[in-house]
């Protein structure tokens, strides 16, 4: 696994573009690099309800050996695709030998960095009720059934407690950490006169920005009408109007830490099993305080944005440009070829693979767990690096990227499945020149690819039909021998041929003698025996890439061209000792006898595959009717 002398931690998440995720891969990376490890982060996007693209996108987690990881670090409440975190624990718990660090959900038989979750709300509830005097605070947490909505409600419960505030179950609201149930929460608190709050407390910023969002639309202002806080610390908490009172995980801290517990357990180092870490609060202006703003801070802030909404713009158009471009894409080489520029879309990327498995036009997933994808053969069909194409390569998919590709200094991957719904083709992956993740529109790129991909599969398996087809419509069900419509096709190319080349065209022709005598006796599997028997003598008597056909019945041709008369007579002497050896093998009761006839033709524009058939039946002809006078005459 990434074979370049250094040790690889391997980093599995959902959805790595997303804040929390990108900045926890960051600080992964970054304390792997000082401390000489590559980062092999593999990550997938959820499908929402598509049962078919989570069992693909869950397969992430079957592309590597474990056994050959040297630290393992989950992600585990990131991880929203079905099945996903199953798959990777039982596949640690069967192959993995080396230290496993699970970041913000407690895995009992791992290492494990978590934030002090039961008192992650206290400084911003105590602000609430000592700084502003507010006793009405309405809380809205996450579902019933989530540890964090649970550890965070908890938390509220309390302090109001301590504060002797009573706890009114009408003022709690469970939604969904996300902007769906914020409306419906307001709505809800609003509808009642006595549960009008002063403050509303959300468990995470997602909710509370879409709080303030419904208060605005119902004309009540914050923090003039209603004071809110968040928690998480998001970007957007920082440019809102008005900014976010919120709490913030020490991010970087905590990627610091996991790979820090892994070193220490590679060095002998004693350790507590579990690393706790604290939160950091943040008082902003939606809880009703004033904030002290730097103007330099705001300005770069401001064009910041500008940019990132000018950027995403621009990467709607591209990839929607992509997928037009690619739509018409059937040969795997023109893929190829073009993702020379749209790999560029990916900005500050450094380099960029797409690994397909050998038979990744042929192979169709299965839902259960033991695919071994890393078990096959794959060929890197596109490598770009520091601007430089690199040439196509096949290597063992255990390794993930060909070595000779690799460089000597510890290195970070994102690894991402290339698949079609169910269907899973291979793997890219792909790094960058500063400590990043890719963007959010990586996945709408991905897309493109893999539907690039199910449009040339498609393409190569209609082919396939085709040309199956074609052979059917032209070859002979029991003796595998081309039948009488190729005679006129295939044999008139040969024809064609011997003209244009000035080459002498041979034709043979036999029938059996007595085919009608093997079926009345032995029935006509032993008729069959006796044509498959013939077959297999003119195909051991050609070895120049002669037409051998059975035109019907017990009439067989065979074309050939460059023919001479001595190698006229090797044909008829194999064809012979073929015959003659399958008569004196006795394994049937019956003996095959042929009657044959040739001919060789110097062909021009004006003869005819007709003549040169024709000639060959009438010696063939004629030599039947010597073998019928000759029994006549022993007869009498």
């Amino acid at each position: 696994m990434l074979e370049n002398n250094h040790k690889t931690i391997g980093v599995f998440v959902t959805r790595a573009h997303e804040e929390y995720q990108d900045l926890l891969c960051r600080a992964i990376s970054r304390r792997a690099y000082e401390l000489g490890y590559n980062t092999a982060i593999f990550s997938n996007f959820e499908s929402y309800g598509e049962l078919d693209y989570d069992v693909a996108e869950s397969n992430i987690a079957n592309i590597i050996k474990y056994e050959d990881f040297d630290g393992i670090i989950l992600l585990p409440d990131t991880m929203l695709v079905k099945d996903y975190k199953s798959k990777i624990l039982k596949n640690i718990g069967k192959y993995s030998n080396c230290p496993v660090v699970s970041v913000r959900q407690g895995i009992d038989e791992y290492h494990n960095v978590l934030i002090e979750d039961d008192n992650v709300l206290d400084d911003i509830i105590q602000h609430f009720i000592n700084q502003h005097k507010f006793t009405k605070l309405n809380f809205l947490t996450g579902p019933k059934e989530n540890p964090v909505s649970i550890q965070r409600l908890n938390t509220y419960k309390r302090i109001l407690s301590e504060h002797d505030i009573p706890i009114e179950e009408d003022r709690i609201y469970y939604g969904d950490f996300w902007k769906r149930s914020a409306s419906r929460a307001v709505e809800k608190w609003l509808a009642d006169p006595e549960k009008y709050p002063e403050a509303i407390i959300c468990a995470n910023d997602y909710m509370a920005i879409a709080v303030c969002n419904a208060l605005a639309e119902r004309g009540i202002m914050v923090p003039r009408d209603i004071a809110i806080s968040g928690c998480d610390n998001i970007e957007t908490t920082k440019d809102f109007s008005p900014p976010i009172t919120t709490v913030g995980m020490p991010v970087a801290d905590m990627g610091k830490e996991a790979v820090d517990k892994i070193y220490r357990q590679h060095m002998g180092m004693s350790q507590e099993n579990t690393s706790y870490l604290k939160f950091v609060t943040y008082i902003r202006e939606s809880c009703g305080c004033e904030m002290s703003k730097d103007a330099e801070e705001v300005f770069k802030r401001r064009n910041h944005i500008i940019k990132e909404l000018e950027e995403k713009d621009e990467t709607i158009s591209n990839n929607a440009y992509m997928s037009i471009d690619l739509t018409g894409v059937t040969m795997l080489e023109d893929l190829n070829n073009r993702l020379s520029s749209y790999t560029y879309l990916n900005s500050g990327f450094s380099s960029f693979y797409m690994c397909l498995y050998m038979d990744w036009d042929q192979y169709k997933s299965d839902e259960e767990y033991g695919i071994d994808f890393c078990d096959r053969e794959a060929s890197m069909e596109v490598g770009i690096k520091n601007g430089q194409w690199l040439q196509k390569v096949q290597f063992e998919a255990r390794e993930l990227l060909p070595s000779i590709y690799l460089d000597c200094e510890p290195q970070t991957f994102y690894f991402n499945i290339l698949h079609h719904r169910e269907k899973c083709y291979g793997y890219t992956a792909i790094s960058f020149k500063q400590y990043q993740a890719y963007k959010s529109s990586y996945q709408g790129w991905l897309t493109n690819v893999c539907n690039a991909l199910e449009n040339i599969r498609i393409h190569s398996e209609l082919n396939r039909l085709v040309y199956k087809l074609e052979d059917i419509s032209i070859k002979d069900a029991l003796t595998g021998l081309y039948n009488r419509r190729s005679l006129h096709t295939l044999g008139q190319k040969y024809l064609e041929q011997s003209i244009r080349d000035k080459t002498d065209m041979m034709v043979f022709s036999a029938d059996m003698d007595n085919l009608k005598y093997i079926n009345d006796i032995y029935g006509h599997a032993g008729g069959d025996i006796a044509l498959k028997a013939v077959a297999k003598a003119l195909v051991n008597a050609s070895e120049d890439d002669e037409i051998c056909m059975r035109l019907g019945g017990d009439e067989f041709s065979v074309i050939g061209v460059e023919y001479d008369l001595e190698k006229m007579n090797q044909f008829l002497k194999k064809f012979d000792d073929s015959i003659q050896r399958f008569n004196k093998e006795l394994t049937y009761d019956f003996k095959i006898s042929i009657s044959f006839g040739w001919s060789i033709t110097k062909a021009n524009k004006d003869t005819t595959l007709e003549e040169c058939l024709s000639v060959a039946d009438k010696k063939m002809y004629i030599q039947k009717y010597e073998k019928k006078r000759r029994s006549l005459g022993e007869k009498i």
